[in-house]
């Protein structure tokens, strides 16, 4: 038994009672063990727990208690994610590999009805902070680590992320933190307290410095579409390009010859095995879409399956790419209904930052919202070429959108609340809490 295993325990033994009375509080710590995997990082008893089964139980327990919850609008809201899972549902039945499908389905519907129960919980703007807080922290943590790593190694070696996880994969990893940058802003904007901020800051320059110690070529590209994003949106534009410049030549000097020749790759990706081999499972993704209405369903990886579709067969990848997983594993329906959901979630963003443009009480929640769409676009364009279509953290950022959305668009009434008879909720709604207020929350903010 170690310290670490031992500490980790009575921190997350002792949280469960506070999970049932504050169901919120436990969907916060249930984020931060799905996305930083802690347990992952003790060597004893504690690495194999289930840590974030128990809070689930626990937090859907305080959720049928608890009378500050948002069920049936929560449902209305993450309606497109809840229909492409039913389709996931269908294909799974259908699929070549069913028993490892059904059981993969049940992982990804786990993943979405705990995001589903954090919806219902997240039921004012300082819940909101909370989650970002905790959930960009969460990713980011490993960023600045990984930063670190570089930095010492001198760019020589590989950064991965935590094991067991979604973004284990360097490439996958790199992805993720190039989606945190923009949130990381968000967050250095979100808070008063300057030591805050200098951590913040620096968390941000060694997840950038971790994200090229990836070596990864799908993130490099992620990194350029955002700044083009970035720059095209911003009233600076100048500042932007600048400040740009300024750390792609820091990154010239710093970074080793092979990364660059990595990169050059790019070009040349008739020439590299790799790009070949996710051309050949795109491929392969296609024609069984073409062959079949549902797909070939989860883990459909296999020597029969290439051997009938692929155009070599010998060469068996998983489909490295956000659309590629849902078009081949859930045909063109599936790849239509994940293209929909994130259409959608991008103009509530929209929606979010045009209703709180001019509106001095609401900055908050209009950077959020601009934020999240530069992330969107690091996972669209980082995600063509990497498979974390189902990973936690890209649904935690559509949740901070369509809970956001619901504190600024339209009022809302909990169902307990009508189940008394119409009196007034206790929820804030869409007040804008004053700074003494969102002090006692938890952050400082602004």
């Amino acid at each position: 038994m170690s310290l670490r295993d031992l500490l980790l325990t009575v921190l997350l033994v002792g949280g469960l009672p506070i999970a049932l009375r504050r169901p919120y509080i436990g969907a916060l710590i249930f984020a931060f063990i799905s996305l930083a995997n802690p347990h992952r990082f003790t060597w004893g008893f504690a690495y194999s727990m289930p840590w974030a089964f128990a809070y689930a139980g626990a937090t859907m327990a305080g959720l049928a208690a608890t009378q500050e919850r948002l069920i049936g609008d929560s449902l209305r809201r993450y309606w497109p994610m809840l229909l492409y899972l039913a389709w996931m549902g269908v294909t799974s039945l259908f699929a070549f590999e069913r028993a490892a499908a059904q059981s993969r389905w049940i992982e990804v519907a786990k993943v979405h009805v705990m995001c589903l129960v954090t919806l219902m919980l997240m039921t004012d703007w300082t819940r909101v902070r909370q989650l970002m807080w905790v959930a960009v922290g969460s990713v980011a943590f490993f960023g600045l680590k990984g930063g670190i790593f570089t930095l010492q190694s001198g760019g020589q070696f590989l950064v991965w992320g935590p094991p067991s996880s979604a973004i284990e994969d360097n490439n996958h990893l790199a992805v993720g933190l190039v989606m945190m940058l923009p949130l990381l802003y968000w967050l250095y904007m979100d808070t008063k307290l300057r030591w805050l901020r200098a951590l913040l800051l620096l968390t941000a320059l060694m997840t950038a410095v971790s994200i090229f110690g990836s070596h990864s070529r799908s993130a490099f590209l992620a990194i350029v579409a955002m700044s083009l994003f970035l720059v095209l949106k911003s009233h600076h534009k100048i500042s932007v390009m600048a400040i740009g410049i300024a750390l792609a030549a820091v990154l010239v000097v710093f970074m080793p010859q092979k990364y660059w020749d990595r990169m050059k790759t790019i070009e040349t990706y008739e020439q590299d095995s790799s790009a070949m081999g996710r051309i050949n499972v795109w491929k392969t993704a296609i024609n069984i879409a073409n062959d079949r209405l549902t797909g070939a369903g989860f883990e459909y990886y296999s020597i029969p399956v290439f051997k009938r579709y692929a155009p070599d067969p010998d060469d068996i990848h998983s489909s490295h790419s956000i659309y590629f997983q849902a078009l081949g594993e859930h045909g063109w329906i599936g790849l239509g209904l994940f293209l929909s959901f994130w259409a959608y979630i991008w103009f509530v963003c929209r929606r979010i930052a045009a209703r709180c443009r001019s509106d001095p009480d609401r900055q908050g929640q209009f950077l959020l919202a601009r934020m999240l769409q530069v992330s969107i676009i690091g996972f669209a364009v980082g995600g063509a070429f990497v498979n974390i279509g189902n990973w936690d953290m890209a649904y935690y950022l559509a949740i901070a959108g369509l809970a956001t959305w619901r504190q600024v668009g339209s009022p809302v009434t909990s169902e307990a609340n009508e189940q008394r008879g119409g009196r007034k909720p206790r929820i804030p709604g869409q007040r804008a809490l004053p700074s003494s207020e969102t002090a006692r929350a938890g952050i400082g903010g602004r």
